[in-house]
């Protein structure tokens, strides 16, 4: 994706795609860089609160940091993806949790200049996918790098356009995996979907809404090798509404979706069977960003209430044990301040969870949970100035 995706309000997670967050760190840094050094540090938090409270993690860069996507095995096996910046060059950033603490793991970075990851997905402790994005010139190129359970290694990857992306993750099984993002084909932005059967990644066919509009598959959710749901962004009539498309194991389908507000966005989705779905984003009414939840009962998607604790509330991530059992995050802002947000889904309704903030700037992109008691959520804290990754566990 690119930065004309992106709104600039957003801040640090902010994004219509995964990796328009990077954007904005370089953004938000500009106000006031601080050094750049190599040697890793960790941001340690004793705080505990009732619901998420912050783990220790691991930071090579003393200016920005941040974790993208987490994906867990088992109680005793996540891994967590994103980049720090380094010499301002951005490096690919992986952090793994073995059951008792969380520490990096060595990962490639193809490019001279920028190596993201954006999504992760685990279906077992020595088979992981972790996707991105490398520049190569003045192009964008898929970047796909795979845990064999002893280190990580990249995977040949197609690009079929001028510029590709992409931005999420999910492997039911080790050899079947979908990879969703967007590929630039002259002027315009459209899907990009690619598969891996076990020995190799492959384009698959996917659909767009208009012939020249902006199509973008931000998150995506295989229940199984024949049903997967990606969820994402498109242009119509000049607005940005809903996107998903639903695989049946032969083919992709663009379905009808919910729009309530007059910008709608789809950031991620989650898919514990064929007939249970939650997706979050966002959605814009009037002067306000408000959270945005899409439930599929396996007919059709309805818009499910959720909370807005501030005047702008934004969910990047989402997580389902079992239908009916799901945590969304996010970031929600007071000014120019940023919290985490955490909303669960219990007994039919959506509340908002406790949740750390030891930082004066915070928010969480992604979640994991292992059970229906233990969650992983993955973000950022900083000071305005310099940002480190944040990994919480709680439920």
């Amino acid at each position: 994706m690119n930065d004309s995706t992106r709104q600039g309000h957003y801040g640090i997670v902010g994004r219509l795609g995964r990796a328009a967050r990077f954007a904005a760190v370089a953004s938000l840094l500009a106000v006031g860089v601080v050094s750049q050094a190599a040697g890793a540090a960790t941001s340690s938090h004793s705080s505990k609160v009732a619901g998420f409270h912050a783990e220790t993690s691991v930071n090579p860069s003393s200016a920005a940091n941040a974790l993208s996507g987490v994906s867990c095995a088992s109680s005793n096996f996540c891994m967590g993806v994103g980049y720090y910046v380094i010499a301002a060059t951005d490096r690919t950033l992986i952090e793994r949790w073995d059951g008792a603490r969380w520490v990096r793991d060595s990962s490639a970075n193809p490019s001279p200049t920028v190596d993201y990851l954006s999504g992760v997905s685990c279906f077992r402790s020595t088979f992981c996918m972790a996707v991105g994005t490398q520049q190569q010139g003045a192009a964008q190129h898929t970047l796909i790098e795979r845990w064999n359970g002893i280190g990580w290694k990249t995977s040949a990857s197609p690009d079929p356009g001028a510029t590709n992306s992409l931005n999420a993750v999910s492997c039911p099984r080790p050899n079947f995996c979908v990879a969703v993002g967007n590929q630039h084909v002259g002027n315009f932005e459209r899907t990009l979907v690619e598969t891996f059967n076990g020995t190799k990644w492959t384009t698959m066919s996917s659909t767009n809404v208009g012939a020249r509009n902006l199509n973008n598959l931000l998150g995506v959710s295989c229940a199984s090798t024949s049903f997967c749901v990606a969820v994402g962004v498109r242009e119509a009539a000049g607005q940005q509404r809903t996107l998903v498309e639903r695989y049946n194991g032969r083919k992709w389908q663009t379905v009808p979706s919910t729009n309530p507000g007059v910008t709608d966005i789809l950031n991620e989705v989650s898919c514990p069977t064929s007939r249970f779905c939650e997706a979050v984003g966002n959605q814009v009414r009037g002067a306000a960003t408000q959270t945005l939840i899409e439930r599929w009962g396996g007919a059709n998607w309805i818009t499910d209430a959720s909370t807005n604790p501030n005047q702008h509330s934004y969910l990047w991530g989402v997580s389902c044990v079992h239908p009916g059992t799901c945590e969304a995050v996010g970031t929600t802002q007071s000014g120019a301040t940023s919290h985490t947000l955490v909303e669960k889904l219990a007994g039919g309704a959506w509340s908002i969870v406790q949740s750390g903030n030891p930082a004066a700037q915070n928010g969480f992109n992604g979640i994991a949970c292992e059970n229906r008691t233990t969650c992983n959520s993955v973000g950022f804290e900083g000071t305005g100035v310099a940002y480190f990754s944040l990994i919480e566990r709680g439920a």
